[in-house]
């Protein structure tokens, strides 16, 4: 989906920061905002699922806050970036792809009643866990993979300026 907004605003996907002591800053907020992530969830399966307490609440804690250093890093690399490429991501690729990801697989879940289903009463509270879900994962581990993998694609041929090779 960003590929699709970034061809059709004609936006360079660069997301190298201009300002090197911004770049200092950017790095270890997104990085560190990622391995809480995937700390805490590794300890909610392994321990938080078992045993409960405290593990569920550092799981909450390291998951949310994860996600606010990640948000603090990409409003860095909007400020210190090219605010057109930061603002196109957040909404294509993090807010519109939650919303439409979040619509699809709760409405399969509830509505269309495939397996497993859920009752069509529980639409409204799957379609809000799966988009806060689906927020917090691209915020994090897609913005670290985005501005890790993005210029390494950019030198190969699989990268294509226009709509069609």
């Amino acid at each position: 989906m960003p590929l699709l907004f970034f061809r059709l605003l004609k936006v360079d996907p660069d997301f190298t920061l201009r300002r090197p002591k911004y770049t200092k800053v950017f790095v270890p907020f997104v990085v560190v905002g990622t391995l809480l992530l995937l700390v805490g969830i590794v300890v909610q399966v392994f321990w938080g699922a078992a045993y409960g307490e405290p593990f569920v609440s550092f799981y909450r804690c390291a998951v949310y806050l994860g996600t606010a250093l990640a948000v603090i890093g990409m409003v860095i690399g909007v400020l210190a970036g090219d605010p057109k490429t930061w603002l196109t991501y957040i909404f294509s690729g993090i807010i519109l792809a939650s919303v439409i990801s979040g619509v699809w697989g709760s409405a399969t879940l509830t509505l269309y009643n495939l397996p497993p289903p859920l009752p069509s009463g529980l639409f409204v509270p799957v379609l809000i866990g799966w988009i806060v879900g689906d927020m917090i994962v691209l915020s994090t581990i897609g913005t670290a993979l985005l501005v890790a993998l993005t210029p390494a694609i950019k030198r190969t041929p699989i990268y294509v300026k226009g709509w069609l090779a």
